[in-house]
């Protein structure tokens, strides 16, 4: 493809060799260090897109004429990775908006079309570097929350809230596991230290006692055998035994996974009763019925990301809600949640956040080239794993969750495209 050849011909070959090497530097940088420090996680999300900003300008008009096809060629993929923005914007326009802006917090999704083309040039070897950021994030999270949890189980790890740090170990981890598809025959070494990274994020999930996270675990392990053709279906189903028995092992020997899950019943039990809707699971069920609520008391507008929390105090005042619920900034439930803030737009737009997706990996994870399927079963677990977390968690509630959704969502597309069939040339006047 023009656009990964003609950075290369445009600058001296020294210069290309050193830009190219350090966007594959800061590419592994980014999930490595995403709990570790937000801060310069944030700026390698920066620099890929000065990255792919030089890929564009440097590969003239022709490689930009090239991209341009695959925007059209694609546009159901870059519309869904934009859609979010645009409900925002939407919401605003039908409210009477004095001032319409989308925030940066949701500009980050639309930000995919422009981390394209970088990762395009980077090839499919240079894409692959984010495997060790991976294999980085899974192994720090474990052995981190495994220092904090000592104590017993924390609201907090560092500056992320201990749901969305579980649920993103363990997705971590499973992407780096389902990486061993690149590597070579005879890398046991580089396998193993794989397989302890998906254990680790495993672990952290453990740790972190985040009960919707778990449910996440066989969905994700489904999507890492169906990548592998090195495994027989005997094999395959040997794995799936040994992960039930793990699961069976652990909720029968631990008493955090014990615990976790008799809360629920519990908890359920107190919210029929009337005993007291102030639990975990009691809040949530207060939320879920309250944004139903403003669902159709609002159903084209919603009530506003900004005005949400207020909205609850309201509710809260009317003895629709408890006033600890009022105190929650989100719905703990990612569709609900932007359907009460942005309206029936913004349910449409996390469905095609993650569907649409969704439905090119899957068409590729079949596919008769290796390299493919590994990158498609990626993209296919990070959309049924925020799917899976968002039934108990808005996980787009963070700039840093979102840059990584939509940095990782770029790598899996750009390295599937990559594969393709080249694309007819671009006339050039």
């Amino acid at each position: 493809m023009l656009l990964m050849t003609r950075l290369q011909g445009s600058l001296p070959l020294g210069i290309d060799k050193a830009l190219y090497l350090s966007a594959c530097v800061v590419l592994a940088a980014f999930p490595a260090l995403m709990f570790v420090k937000p801060s310069l996680s944030n700026t390698c999300f920066g620099l890929l897109l000065g990255w792919s900003a030089i890929a564009l300008v440097a590969g003239g008009r022709a490689g930009r004429a090239e991209y341009g096809l695959i925007l059209r060629r694609y546009w159901p993929f870059m519309l869904a990775m934009a859609a979010l923005p645009l409900a925002v914007l939407i919401q605003q326009l039908l409210s009477g908006a004095e001032d319409p802006h989308v925030p940066y917090l949701y500009l980050r999704f639309a930000l995919f079309i422009l981390l394209v083309p970088g990762m395009l040039r980077l090839g499919r070897r240079g894409m692959q570097s984010i495997q060790w950021g991976f294999v980085a994030c899974a192994l720090i999270s474990a052995l981190w929350l495994h220092e904090v949890a000592a104590a017993g189980r924390p609201s907090h790890v560092g500056f992320s809230n201990v749901i969305p740090f579980g649920n993103l170990a363990l997705l971590t981890g499973m992407l780096a596991v389902i990486s061993i598809g690149w590597n070579r025959p005879g890398d046991h070494w580089l396998a193993g230290l794989k397989l302890l990274a998906g254990f680790g994020g495993l672990y952290a999930s453990y740790m972190s006692g985040t009960r919707g996270g778990w449910l996440a675990i066989p969905v994700l392990a489904l999507i890492a055998l169906a990548a592998s053709r090195r495994l027989t279906r005997l094999h395959k189903a040997g794995v799936l035994v040994g992960l039930a028995g793990l699961m069976a092992l652990g909720w029968f020997s631990s008493a955090i996974v014990q615990q976790r899950t008799a809360a629920v019943v519990s908890e359920l039990s107190q919210f029929v009763q009337h005993v007291t809707s102030d639990t975990s699971t009691g809040i949530r069920l207060q939320l879920w019925r309250a944004s139903l609520e403003l669902i159709q008391a609002h159903p084209w507008t919603g009530v506003g990301p900004e005005h949400f929390e207020s909205t609850l105090q309201t509710l809260a005042a009317q003895q629709v809600i408890t006033p600890l619920a009022a105190t929650m900034p989100h719905s703990h439930n990612e569709l609900l949640h932007a359907a009460a803030t942005l309206g029936i737009p913004g349910l449409l737009a996390i469905l095609a956040l993650y569907l649409v997706p969704a439905v090119f990996f899957l068409r590729h994870l079949r596919g008769t080239d290796r390299g493919t399927r590994v990158a498609s079963a990626m993209g296919l677990a990070l959309c049924c794993g925020f799917m899976v977390f968002g039934l108990t968690e808005v996980m787009f509630a963070t700039t840093l969750v979102n840059a990584f959704y939509s940095l990782v969502m770029a790598f899996c597309f750009g390295y599937v495209v990559a594969r393709q069939s080249k694309l007819p040339a671009p006339a050039t006047p």
